[in-house]
């Protein structure tokens, strides 16, 4: 009996890293595309507008010449946002350095209180779980720093046969999973990986969102980092 559970358990691991993994490919054909196709033909664009902006015709037209440099200037604004989506799909730095490291990153650059804690070493994460946890952090911090503004924001990193990221912040309290808003994407997201949300937020402080995630280890392997 003992022998067919252990046999249960890892088939289920298996079939959810291929979920995971098939999630991820995805991601990355997303990112590949739109840096290899949609930001290229935005780039030509803008130097095709640029010819134009250089054209005699164009110079002796005031009214004509203040058009195409403000067509320019939106085509620049959109192809920077464009290239934050690229880069916020998948930070280079994730993959580079690990979840700690990104999410330092991401402290650094919230412009709040934001500290991250790993006590320990995290082991090494599949790539899957990997970008869900850091999505999941990054949008924990960002309600944080949105519903709790002055608020502390602490994000704690452990695992063992599961990843836990707490988010905690010393904002008012009250905060509540609605159907169709922030945290009910967050655990349906979760949910995707077999993970799970947990919140405590009672009034007055403090919010805890934790976001329970499975390494989706077979036996033998380890989630503590050697």
């Amino acid at each position: 009996m003992g022998e067919q559970r252990a046999r249960e358990v890892e088939e289920l691991a298996r079939s959810r890293r291929i979920i995971v993994d098939a999630y991820e490919v995805e991601r990355r054909r997303i990112e590949r595309d739109l840096h290899d196709g949609t930001q290229q033909y935005l780039v030509a664009a803008a130097m095709k507008l640029g010819e134009v902006q250089l054209a005699p015709a164009i110079q002796d037209d005031p009214m004509l010449r203040e058009l195409l440099a403000e067509a320019r200037a939106s085509l620049a604004a959109g192809l920077e946002s464009l290239r934050e989506t690229v880069r916020g799909i998948h930070p280079t730095i994730l993959t580079e350095r690990g979840l700690a490291a990104a999410l330092d990153d991401v402290a650094a650059s919230s412009g709040a209180q934001v500290r991250i804690v790993a006590p320990n070493p995290l082991p090494e994460l599949p790539e899957g779980v990997l970008a869900a946890s850091y999505f999941f952090a990054t949008e924990a911090i960002a309600n944080a720093i949105k519903h709790a503004p002055g608020a502390s924001v602490t994000v704690l990193l452990a695992a063992d046969d599961d990843l836990r990221v707490s988010v905690v912040d010393t904002g008012p309290g009250g905060a509540r999973i609605v159907p169709g808003h922030g945290l009910s994407g967050l655990r349906e997201r979760l949910a995707a990986f077999g993970g799970r949300l947990t919140i405590s937020s009672p009034d007055g402080g403090p919010t805890q969102v934790a976001a329970t995630i499975p390494l989706l280890l077979f036996r033998g392997e380890s989630g503590v980092a050697l």
